[in-house]
């Protein structure tokens, strides 16, 4: 490859990687509860500094501008693999990329790797290989981010071509006298160039992305009780509940704590809030993944569940109502525990709306509290007409 000098190519990517490094720095500066921009940004900064230390062969000692650079190198790829985890919320582990920068140190002492460039290549490229494609491994995950996935393709790819160059360095051998006379330097030196830009901007991007999904999921989720708030479980009614191509039945449940003011004032408000949460941990306990739960007041929660029965519902609502009774009694402070009172409305088709459906059920749900509470009431099958 000549349209481009190689050694103007290699000036090139030590500046992109120094650029590159400064803006993943510059971004976590931002955003510092995520750490995967840092450690990203450690990365290219080692790797700028690996390739400098190499330029300066014959003018510093060969075993820092050609052993050392190496290893430097080597560790700078393994800390990306160290923010794909860190991304994931995994511990970051500097050990394995240590110990593989350690364990190249201890080969370049034998002779045949010291005397053939080929060799050395071949160990790089292994090790830069294992490093990316193990990042992207790393980066593949199923939250809905988009950057993440394109981020992990281009580190696999990335991967790929860098082991690639094995072969490539055992046919077209280069030296260390002439380490950019090869053919294949110059392709991959701007392949390299490209893949640290593309990185960068995406990583940033990735960060960007989840911070907007966790500020979407914030406003809709209730900030005690980790439940959906009464938006989304509106919103996820409005999608269950009407416009339904199969036609099944759904059960609206709603929940309120007994005397709970009383729990209140007679506990305080943090006996209060363990009770909250008490119940939310009894309604995941008690529900399948698919059912839909949420606060929707000050001690007042709904179940929205497809493909229910007033049977079935019966039985998830006293399932429920046990649950929360016997984690109250674990409350401190809570001597007399806690109970709750339930209303359930059972659409037969999934026809009708979300407010529809909530008001029957909370209209069973008062006459449970006008009976003393610790009760549960069903809404009179068609109490509400539903046109076609």
């Amino acid at each position: 490859m000549t349209f481009v000098d190689p050694p103007t190519l290699f000036v090139v990517l030590v500046v992109t990687m120094m650029a590159t490094s400064i803006l993943l720095f510059g971004s976590w500066l931002q955003i510092r509860r995520d750490r995967t921009l840092l450690w990203l940004g450690l990365s290219y900064a080692l790797g700028a500094t690996g390739c400098l230390m190499y330029a300066g062969r014959g003018i510093i000692p060969d075993f820092v501008s050609i052993d050392l650079a190496s290893a430097i190198n080597l560790f700078g790829f393994g800390l990306c693999w160290v923010a794909a985890r860190v991304f994931d919320g995994r511990p970051a582990r500097l050990w394995p990329p240590l110990a593989g920068a350690a364990l190249w140190l201890l080969l370049c002492r034998f002779p045949v790797i010291q005397e053939t460039f080929s060799y050395r290549v071949v160990g790089i490229s292994l090790v830069i290989g294992f490093w990316t494609i193990a990042a992207a491994r790393e980066f593949w995950g199923h939250d809905g981010l988009k950057a993440r996935y394109a981020l992990a393709i281009v580190f696999a790819v990335h991967g790929l071509i860098v082991l690639l160059r094995i072969p490539v360095a055992l046919v077209d051998v280069p030296t260390l006298d002439a380490p950019f006379g090869t053919r294949w330097f110059g392709l991959m030196a701007l392949e390299s160039i490209v893949f640290t830009q593309v990185v960068g901007f995406l990583a940033v991007a990735l960060t960007k992305q989840r911070v907007e999904a966790q500020l979407r999921e914030a406003a809709l989720r209730d900030s005690l009780t980790g439940l959906a708030n009464r938006r989304a479980l509106f919103e996820q009614g409005a999608a269950i509940l009407g416009g339904r191509a199969r036609r099944q039945p759904v059960a609206v449940l709603t929940f309120d704590l007994d005397r709970f003011k009383q729990v209140n004032d007679l506990y305080g408000h943090p006996v209060g809030d363990a009770a909250l949460r008490a119940f939310a941990d009894a309604a995941r306990a008690s529900l399948r993944p698919d059912d839909h739960v949420g606060r929707i007041g000050g001690e007042e929660f709904a179940v929205i569940m497809e493909q229910v029965g007033e049977a079935e519902a019966r039985a998830v609502a006293e399932r429920i109502m046990t649950a929360f009774t016997e984690r109250a009694k674990a409350i401190d402070g809570l001597e007399a525990g806690c109970t709750t009172s339930v209303g359930i409305a059972v659409s037969p088709d999934g026809r009708g709306s979300i407010q529809q459906w909530l008001a029957l059920a909370d209209a069973a749900l008062y006459e449970a509290k006008r009976e003393g509470g610790n009760r549960l009431c069903v809404a009179e099958a068609g109490a509400l007409a539903v046109a076609a």
